[in-house]
């Protein structure tokens, strides 16, 4: 009977603390708050309970704390659990909060792919700046592996590269002769193959011209005789999801941890996946609910991954029913405030770095591309205006990849066709990069009550690139034009595009208002904003994007207490790159940064 009654009062106990915890207040004091809210007001304290925000600024807490005095509870529990029915109060001693940066376009988990592959970046502590010294990573792989696996790298890049352009199959093919090997370039728009890798891809490497043809919307590489190069762009290159076939399961652990971390140490409150099918949304879901991730979730579903469309939607959408995701696809919906799926994401183009952005103009002349080459979409001009209605019409929000302003052109025409035909008041469409759209498209984009997410650390990482080899320096200087879109009241976000640059909110903070390139050239400096707009592109503008402003991106009453708890204020100091993410607060509690 004692051992019983022990039993009972230890569960309760147990019960008691969970419940004072989850009502228990929290009061950060001396501290600076940037609230992000709509006046970028600032404040002094934060107060929480539980995973909501009560109250911001001294005298909205005391009138508050005011309120609560009465409440019954507190004697209930005084003689049971004490103190923590108290408010807890934690001195920042003068550090400054900003809302939990949200990931408005990335790929998560993918920039934890380098854990279990070649890391051939060429920026970092082990950089692989020239072919040598990509050839040699190669070639200590191939003798330490299986001759069965697979030799991959990721993240190599050919504009960064002293050479100036990819490795070719014949040099993968003298350092990994018994292995196939795949490249996976950092733009995630092409790779390179050795002869091996060719043909397990399905690729003749004895094709010539005659033989074999590119795929619409894709690119096999050929040396001017004719024969493959290794070089496979867009839709020829092989998807992630095929090379993950080649990675030992028992390794595929490390990829989400390594970028939860990674994304953790950034400060990255809510995550997300841009391009997701249906096993990557299952794993993100169950890896939530483990609590092995700890950051909130948004996700895109890729169009050609889903698993309704080709059976039960016409092409004009009749025969969906609008509002949610789950009438068109096989998946689950979203799930409370942890996991968001939203947007579908279509792909009208490529990448400029790589030549294969669709472009009004050609590129600059280049001895490996015909004259006159200005890229190619990835989708007929029909097809992507079909499916952008089909979603429309179903009341879905899109969010199309578009990054040469060919392609934006198209975008536009298919968005102004679908909303003359079913008008949607607050749809929120977005194009994800655009980084050479022009001012009349930036006017149309107003017009129709489209957004941007725009790229800006593209003008630190490639820059040099695209004024010496891809555009020019007059079309390289508008790349991400944010001042134009703000003059012209385009909503925008800024992302990072992770795995194709780090994700580092600081260091996109500081392209986004310095446009200074890998080299020190200020690169288009009459489209740079100021750091505070910069702040609101990368918390409430991200959040507004998934339509999630309601409870995050700003710190304000009522909203979940996610934030991070900076070394400096950013707004201030004078080389923001230097501010260090001390703390991470998710859902009212600290994260550990492993």
């Amino acid at each position: 009977m004692k051992r019983t009654v022990f039993l009972l009062l230890t569960v309760a106990s147990i019960i008691l603390v969970v419940i004072a915890d989850r009502t228990r207040l929290t009061l950060l004091e001396n501290v600076h708050v940037l609230t992000v809210d709509p006046l970028d007001t600032t404040a002094d304290s934060l107060l929480i309970q539980g995973s909501t925000i009560k109250a911001v600024g001294r005298s909205n807490v005391l009138a508050y704390l005011n309120t609560q005095t009465d409440l019954g509870w507190r004697e209930y529990f005084k003689r049971t659990i004490g103190a923590l029915c108290g408010v807890r109060r934690i001195d920042l001693m003068g550090r400054t909060i900003v809302p939990g940066f949200i990931d408005a376009h990335s790929h998560f988990p993918a920039s934890g792919l380098a854990s279990v592959g070649l890391d051939l970046s060429p920026i970092g502590t082990h950089a692989a700046k020239s072919i040598d010294e990509l050839l040699s990573h190669v070639a200590i792989a191939a003798q330490e592996l299986p001759q069965s696996r697979w030799v991959l790298g990721f993240n190599y890049d050919d504009a960064l590269l002293v050479e100036g352009r990819h490795p070719t199959r014949d040099e993968l093919d003298a350092v990994a002769p018994a292995h196939a090997v795949y490249l996976w370039h950092r733009s995630g728009h092409m790779g390179v193959a050795n002869t091996q890798a060719l043909r397990e891809l399905g690729h003749d490497p004895l094709a010539t011209h005659a033989e074999k043809h590119n795929q619409f919307g894709g690119v096999i590489g050929r040396d001017p005789s004719g024969r493959l190069n290794g070089l496979l762009q867009e839709r020829a290159a092989p998807g992630m999801r095929q090379l993950l076939k080649e990675i030992p399961f028992w390794q595929l652990p490390k990829v989400l941890l390594r970028a939860r971390d990674d994304y953790l140490q950034a400060g990255v409150t809510t995550v997300q996946n841009g391009y997701a099918d249906k096993t990557t949304v299952q794993l993100l879901r169950w890896a939530q609910r483990l609590s092995i991730i700890k950051q909130r979730i948004v996700i895109w579903p890729a169009h050609n991954k889903l698993a309704k469309t080709s059976s039960q939607a016409s092409d004009d959408g009749s025969r969906l029913q609008p509002g949610k995701l789950a009438n068109i696809i096989d998946w689950p919906e979203s799930d409370s405030d942890k996991l968001a799926i939203t947007a579908i994401k279509l792909i009208a183009d490529g990448s400029p770095q790589g030549r294969t952005a669709w472009m009004t103009k050609p590129y600059l002349p280049d001895n490996t591309l015909a004259e006159g080459y200005r890229g190619f979409p990835v989708l007929t001009d029909e097809k992507l205006h079909s499916l952008m209605a089909m979603y429309h019409n179903a009341g879905v929000q899109l969010a199309i990849h578009g990054n040469g302003d060919a392609a934006i052109d198209s975008i536009i025409r298919g968005l102004a066709l679908a909303q003359n035909r079913t008008p949607r008041a607050d749809s929120r469409h977005l194009i994800v990069h655009a980084q050479t759209i022009r001012e009349d498209q930036l006017r149309s984009l107003s017009t129709l009550g489209a957004s941007v997410s725009f790229f800006p650390s593209h003008t630190y990482f490639w820059g040099d690139w695209y004024r010496k080899r891809v555009f020019g320096l007059t079309r390289a200087a508008r790349i991400s034009p944010l001042r134009s879109a703000d003059q012209l009241q385009v909503r925008f976000s800024i992302h990072s595009d992770s795995p194709v640059t780090p994700l580092l909110p600081m260091h996109m903070l500081w392209s986004a208002t310095e446009r200074e390139t890998i080299s020190g050239y200020k690169l288009g400096v009459d489209e740079t904003i100021s750091r505070q707009r910069a702040l609101r592109a990368l918390t409430i503008d991200a959040a507004w994007q998934s339509f999630l402003e309601n409870d995050r991106g700003s710190l304000e009453q009522g909203k979940l207490a996610d934030f991070v708890v900076l070394s400096a204020d950013p707004l201030s100091i004078d080389d923001v790159r230097d501010v260090v993410v001390e703390q991470v607060w998710i859902g009212g509690k600290p994260v550990a940064l492993h």
